[in-house]
C-alpha cells in the first residue's frame, strides 16, 4: 500500500473516531414571549441590494444623516400617457340628405352619441342641410366607426374622417 494512502486512512479513521456530535448541554434557550418571538415581532428594515457585478453606478444610502442640509430639487411632473394621447383622432361628419327628418337625426345622434347634446345636433343637422356635411364630433377611430355604424342602422348617412392636426377634442 502506498504510504500517503496509509497516512490517509490513518489520519480518516483517527477524526472519526475523535468526532462526536454536539450536545445540548449548557444550551440555555433565550426567553422568548409573544413581543419577541410572536407573528407581531418586527422586522429589521430591509437594506438595498449591492450588485455583485461592478455596473459603473454607485448605491446611495437611503438613510440621511441628521446633520445633513437637505436640497430642494424639484421633481419633474409627470404626465400620465393615456391611449387617446397617442392615438389618432377623427372625425364623424353627418353627411345632408333630403330625405332626413330634423327631429329623428336629432334625436338618434343624442342617443348614439351620448357626449353630444341636443342644441349641438340641432346645429350639425342645420349645416348639414346648408353646406352638404357638418362635423358632429372628433374621437378615435373605434369610437368613429361605432357611431357612423349606429347611425347607419338608424338611416343616417356618416361617415369617418381622420383628423389632420392630430388632436381634438369630443370624448
Amino acid at each position: 500500500m502506498n504510504t500517503k494512502a496509509l497516512v490517509l486512512a490513518v489520519l480518516l479513521v483517527a477524526t472519526a473516531t475523535a468526532w462526536s456530535p454536539p450536545t445540548l448541554a449548557g444550551f440555555k434557550p433565550a426567553q422568548c414571549t409573544q413581543a419577541t418571538c410572536g407573528p407581531r415581532a418586527q422586522l429589521a428594515s430591509p437594506q438595498i441590494a449591492k450588485p455583485k457585478v461592478d455596473i459603473g453606478q454607485t448605491t446611495k444610502n437611503p438613510s440621511t444623516s441628521p446633520g445633513s442640509p437637505k436640497t430642494n430639487t424639484p421633481k419633474p411632473k409627470l404626465h400620465k400617457k393615456t391611449q387617446d394621447d397617442e392615438a389618432p383622432m377623427y372625425k364623424v361628419i353627418l353627411l345632408g340628405d333630403n330625405e332626413y327628418e330634423q327631429a329623428h337625426v336629432v334625436t338618434q345622434i343624442t342617443k348614439v352619441i351620448p357626449s353630444v347634446k341636443k342644441e349641438e345636433a340641432t346645429r350639425c343637422f342645420v349645416e348639414a342641410q346648408m353646406v352638404g356635411t357638418s362635423v358632429i364630433i372628433t374621437v378615435t377611430e373605434e369610437h368613429a366607426e361605432h357611431y357612423v355604424q349606429q347611425l347607419l342602422r338608424q338611416q343616417i348617412y356618416a361617415k369617418m374622417e381622420k383628423e389632420s392636426n392630430g388632436g381634438g377634442g369630443g370624448e
